[in-house]
């Protein structure tokens, strides 16, 4: 496990505090430093590398048995990279350059540097990096290198409302990545419904338009991230082959920090990026960036960003240790249950530490005084306190150990669905909303729930998951399409949101509804829009009322399939299609947003009938070995917060945890299909006692004795 904190971010804090900060670190019972290495700070010169400070600071950290994790950041390049390149700084869609300057990250200046679609500049950033790596390469003190400090395309945080990178490199970068999906320029113009004739014709989309340029442009973007870190991560392992290699996300790109998305815009896609390196992490500031909805929006990015690791080491790299900077002097500041949650939060899905952002606080800029794990002086605060219990009770070999097993029910996540959430101007909140509100369905009962992503489909076939929910599926491929009609005639229950596979991955109106045939049985006949975008209710068989979103599909339900709910005009709502083994269930809106609003119109309880509709055919387990999972209703005042239970596998045996969300203590009774060996003795029901805002977990054999 690593436990410890952000420390060193040139030039704070000064070297005087070193040795009393990082002796105390060891005190609190950390085993782990961050230090940042900086471009412009350590090359000041073409080829002159001066790592003195560092070379200080690892030693220190040495001394008091501190592993460390060195951040190389070339976004802070140096001047002379600036001098007579200004043509290849970054260019925003309407022509605006990206100069040099000093965001709140960097104090020393040199951000955003220049378009690393510049050969001669990827080149430079790369030495760099070698260069950082060879100088630690053998010191035993150093165990990772992390390449790039949150993948993005680093100005959007501060253009969101614009565009990048039009400068000529990323425009060249760009065609000749068409050239490697097109065969042939016709084969574009057919694609894009144009008429070049030439190669050097052929633009990225300056605005929002046609769909099928944009969606190439915004793949492009993350294809291409993607190799920009490739290239980071060899340069690392060349210059330490034996170092470990890892980069952390802002946070879920698919979600976005308040679940509003974020994946076409700063381009930073977690199930891609996690490919590139060893270890894969997570940056979090919840009571700063998530609202008052923390807890959970907290639990969901660390669920995505967890399977996005995909088995590799995966921990929470920046966790905010102080208050955030919305205003002058900072945000709300961060309690003792919040860092308690925040850390089961991510032991719960997997991970294996946490990081603090940062241990001091900060003495410059925009960002100060906040973030400060500890006081002005260095001295503890109730946060800091509560870290050193974090560190010392959840730094066990057990959990370093466990492996988190995946729960059967899951919620797809679509990459293409999302980007054309996106290319439809910007409306990834509605791809990003749908898909965390059936995951809060399911976290709001006690049900265990994953994601699967779209580039894990095959997956299905493992038969791990025996429920799959379909969120705003607007965009499903033939590949997709054939996946899910071998998963569902093998036994598994898929249920989905109106319009599956309305739009081919191109972006093109797939009018013959493959999907919607294939899968449900049903002939598509019409998309009606609600008035001012409200939602509409239905009435199912049992009397529940539930309640959708934005619009309705009506359909022609074939003569093998069952509706099971109803329109108030008799129109099928939810119908159910009997498929081989199993069962394909369509819903003709959007129920899965309802979390955003509510959905409960003159206490007529269309939340909760919501909430049953998204639920009904989950396991209740979550696992296989599990039969239902208890837990106390969740509290309610404008956000809704709940116990969470997953469980994780080790040589032998299981181990579960439970995080209680709650302001209160939470009773939870987990109840298995078969007896199983607990300490205590054999049984089929585990019990455990959580208190308020905290987490526990419980370790038992795998076979009975």
């Amino acid at each position: 496990m690593l436990y410890g904190a952000q420390y060193y971010r040139p030039p704070f804090p000064g070297r005087a505090c070193w040795r009393r900060d990082l002796a105390h670190m060891k005190e609190l019972g950390f085993n782990c430093v961050k230090h940042w290495a900086v471009w412009n700070w350590i090359e000041r010169e073409p080829g002159c590398f001066d790592f003195s400070e560092l070379d200080e600071l690892v030693a220190l950290s040495r001394e008091y048995g501190l592993q460390v994790v060195i951040n190389t950041v070339p976004e802070g390049a140096p001047y002379w990279t600036y001098e007579g390149n200004e043509e290849d700084l970054y260019r925003t869609a309407d022509g605006q350059r990206v100069a040099y300057g000093g965001p709140a990250n960097l104090p020393s200046g040199g951000w955003p540097g220049l378009c690393m679609d510049k050969p001669e500049f990827a080149a430079l950033v790369a030495a760099f990096i070698e260069e950082t790596a060879r100088h630690f390469a053998d010191e035993p003190a150093v165990i990772a290198i992390d390449v790039w400090n949150e993948p993005h395309l680093e100005p959007m945080y501060d253009y969101r409302s614009n565009m990048l990178c039009y400068c000529r490199h990323s425009r060249a970068a760009f065609r000749a990545w068409l050239k490697g999906k097109y065969p042939s320029l016709d084969a574009l113009n057919r694609a894009w419904y144009r008429t070049y004739s030439s190669w050097e014709q052929v633009e990225p989309p300056p605005r929002f338009g046609t769909w099928a340029d944009m969606l190439d442009w915004r793949r492009f973007w993350l294809d291409n991230l993607a190799g920009w870190l490739k290239l980071r991560a060899g340069a690392a392992r060349r210059g330490a082959p034996g170092k470990v290699v890892q980069t952390h996300v802002a946070y879920s790109g698919i979600l976005g920090n308040r679940i509003v998305g974020g994946l076409g815009n700063e381009l930073g896609d977690e199930f891609l990026l996690a490919r590139e390196v060893d270890w894969f992490g997570l940056s979090s500031f919840p009571k700063w960036l998530m609202g008052p909805d923390h807890a959970y929006r907290h639990l969901i990015h660390n669920e995505m960003v967890a399977e996005a690791a995909h088995g590799k080491l995966f921990y929470q790299v920046e966790l905010q240790g102080g208050a955030g900077k919305p205003g002058l002097l900072g945000g709300e500041v961060p309690d003792a249950g919040d860092v308690k949650i925040w850390n089961w939060n991510t032991i719960s899905a997997g991970g294996k530490g946490t990081v603090y952002w940062q241990y001091a606080p900060e003495p410059a800029g925009v960002e100060s005084p906040g973030f400060g794990l500890t006081g002005f002086a260095g001295e503890d605060t109730p946060r800091s306190l509560a870290a050193s219990e974090c560190a010392g009770r959840l730094n066990l070999p057990e959990l370093d150990a466990a492996v988190r097993v995946p729960a059967e029910n899951a919620v797809y996540a679509s990459r293409s669905s999302d980007l054309l959430t996106f290319a439809s101007e910007r409306r990834e909140e509605m791809y990003a909303g749908s898909l965390s509100g059936v995951f809060r369905a399911a976290y709001e009962r006690g049900i265990p729930v994953r994601f699967l992503h779209e580039d894990y489909i095959g997956e299905l076939a493992e038969a791990t998951v025996r429920f799959l929910y379909l969120p705003l599926p607007l965009v499903l491929s033939e590949r997709e399409t054939e996946h899910l009609v071998r998963f569902v005639e093998r036994g598994g229950t898929l249920v989905s949101e109106a319009c599956p596979g309305l739009y081919r991955p191109d972006g093109l109106l797939d009018q013959e509804g493959t999907a919607l045939g294939r899968l449900f049985g049903l002939g598509h006949r019409e998309i009606q829009g609600l008035p001012d975008w409200g939602m509409v209710t239905a009435c199912c068989e049992d009397g529940t009322v539930f309640a959708g979103k934005w619009y309705r599909q009506l359909v022609n339900p074939g003569q093998d399939v069952r509706v099971l709910a109803r329109f108030e005009d008799g129109e099928a709502a939810v119908t159910e299609r009997l498929l081989g083994k199993g069962r394909a269930v369509w819903i003709g809106t959007y129920p899965s947003y309802y979390h955003e609003h509510g959905f409960e119109l003159d206490g007529g309880g269309k939340r909760d009938g919501t909430r049953d509709l998204l639920t009904r055919f989950m396991s209740l387990g979550g696992y296989g070995i599990i039969e239902k999972v208890e837990v106390p209703e969740c509290e309610s005042s404008g956000i809704s917060l709940a116990p969470v239970v997953r469980l994780h596998r080790l040589e032998g045996e299981y181990l579960l945890t439970v995080v209680n969300h709650l302001e209160r203590e939470a009773r939870v009774k987990v109840w298995f299909r078969e007896e199983q060996a607990f300490a205590g003795g054999p049984g089929k029901c585990l019990e455990l006692t959580v208190p308020a805002r905290d987490g526990t977990c419980a370790r038992w054999s795998s076979s009975r004795r």
